[in-house]
């Protein structure tokens, strides 16, 4: 790192206060990835740090980080989602994010199961300047090419939040999330 570069995971003093946490991040990072593991509150801590915005949008995921269903269903954890946050608009097709040129906030929920047409999609809101991520994950493994465009990792716990460095979770894509070697 050059010296006239700031280090924005270095100005940034985590509390036990998740949301809080997480609006500290969103303050001062364009793409953000959120991982924790299960029951941590990714997404509700996420959602309550952003009450206060307009122009959020959420692109949910049918399946978790391992590819199983969510529980109960996902219609019921979609409505939970909603209920969080009664403006925020549910999103089914990313496309339609990208033609957008106002201002706005996107969570987007878990990259497991994710076809190639939509990765490429988010990695296209990723660059987009008027488009700031919040993308949530429960292993980083699953990010592979994406981890290149996150400004910063926070890694939630119930005891608070912690920045992952950014070249160890360039590492865990590479090392977790390759894809099995077939043997002959």
């Amino acid at each position: 790192m050059r010296k006239d570069e700031t280090r924005s995971d270095k100005q940034v003093e985590f509390t036990k206060d998740n949301p809080d946490n997480i609006k500290k991040v969103l303050a001062r990072n364009k793409n953000i990835l959120i991982r924790g593991v299960v029951g941590v509150g990714k997404i509700t801590n996420t959602v309550k740090s952003l009450k206060d915005n307009a122009q959020v949008y959420y692109v949910g995921n049918p399946v978790d980080f391992e590819g199983q269903q969510r529980p109960g269903s996902y219609e019921k954890y979609l409505n939970h989602i909603s209920s969080l946050k009664k403006d925020m608009t549910m999103v089914e097709d990313i496309q339609s994010l990208l033609k957008m040129d106002k201002k706005i906030i996107v969570i987007i929920d878990e990259i497991y199961g994710r076809s190639d047409t939509q990765l490429a999609q988010i990695e296209e809101l990723l660059d987009k300047k008027n488009i700031q991520i919040v993308q949530i994950v429960g292993c980083m493994k699953n990010m592979r090419s994406l981890i290149d465009k996150i400004d910063i990792v926070i890694d939630l716990h119930h005891g608070g939040a912690t920045v992952v460095d950014k070249e160890l979770a360039k590492a865990t894509c590479r090392i977790f999330g390759m894809k099995p070697q077939v043997r002959d």
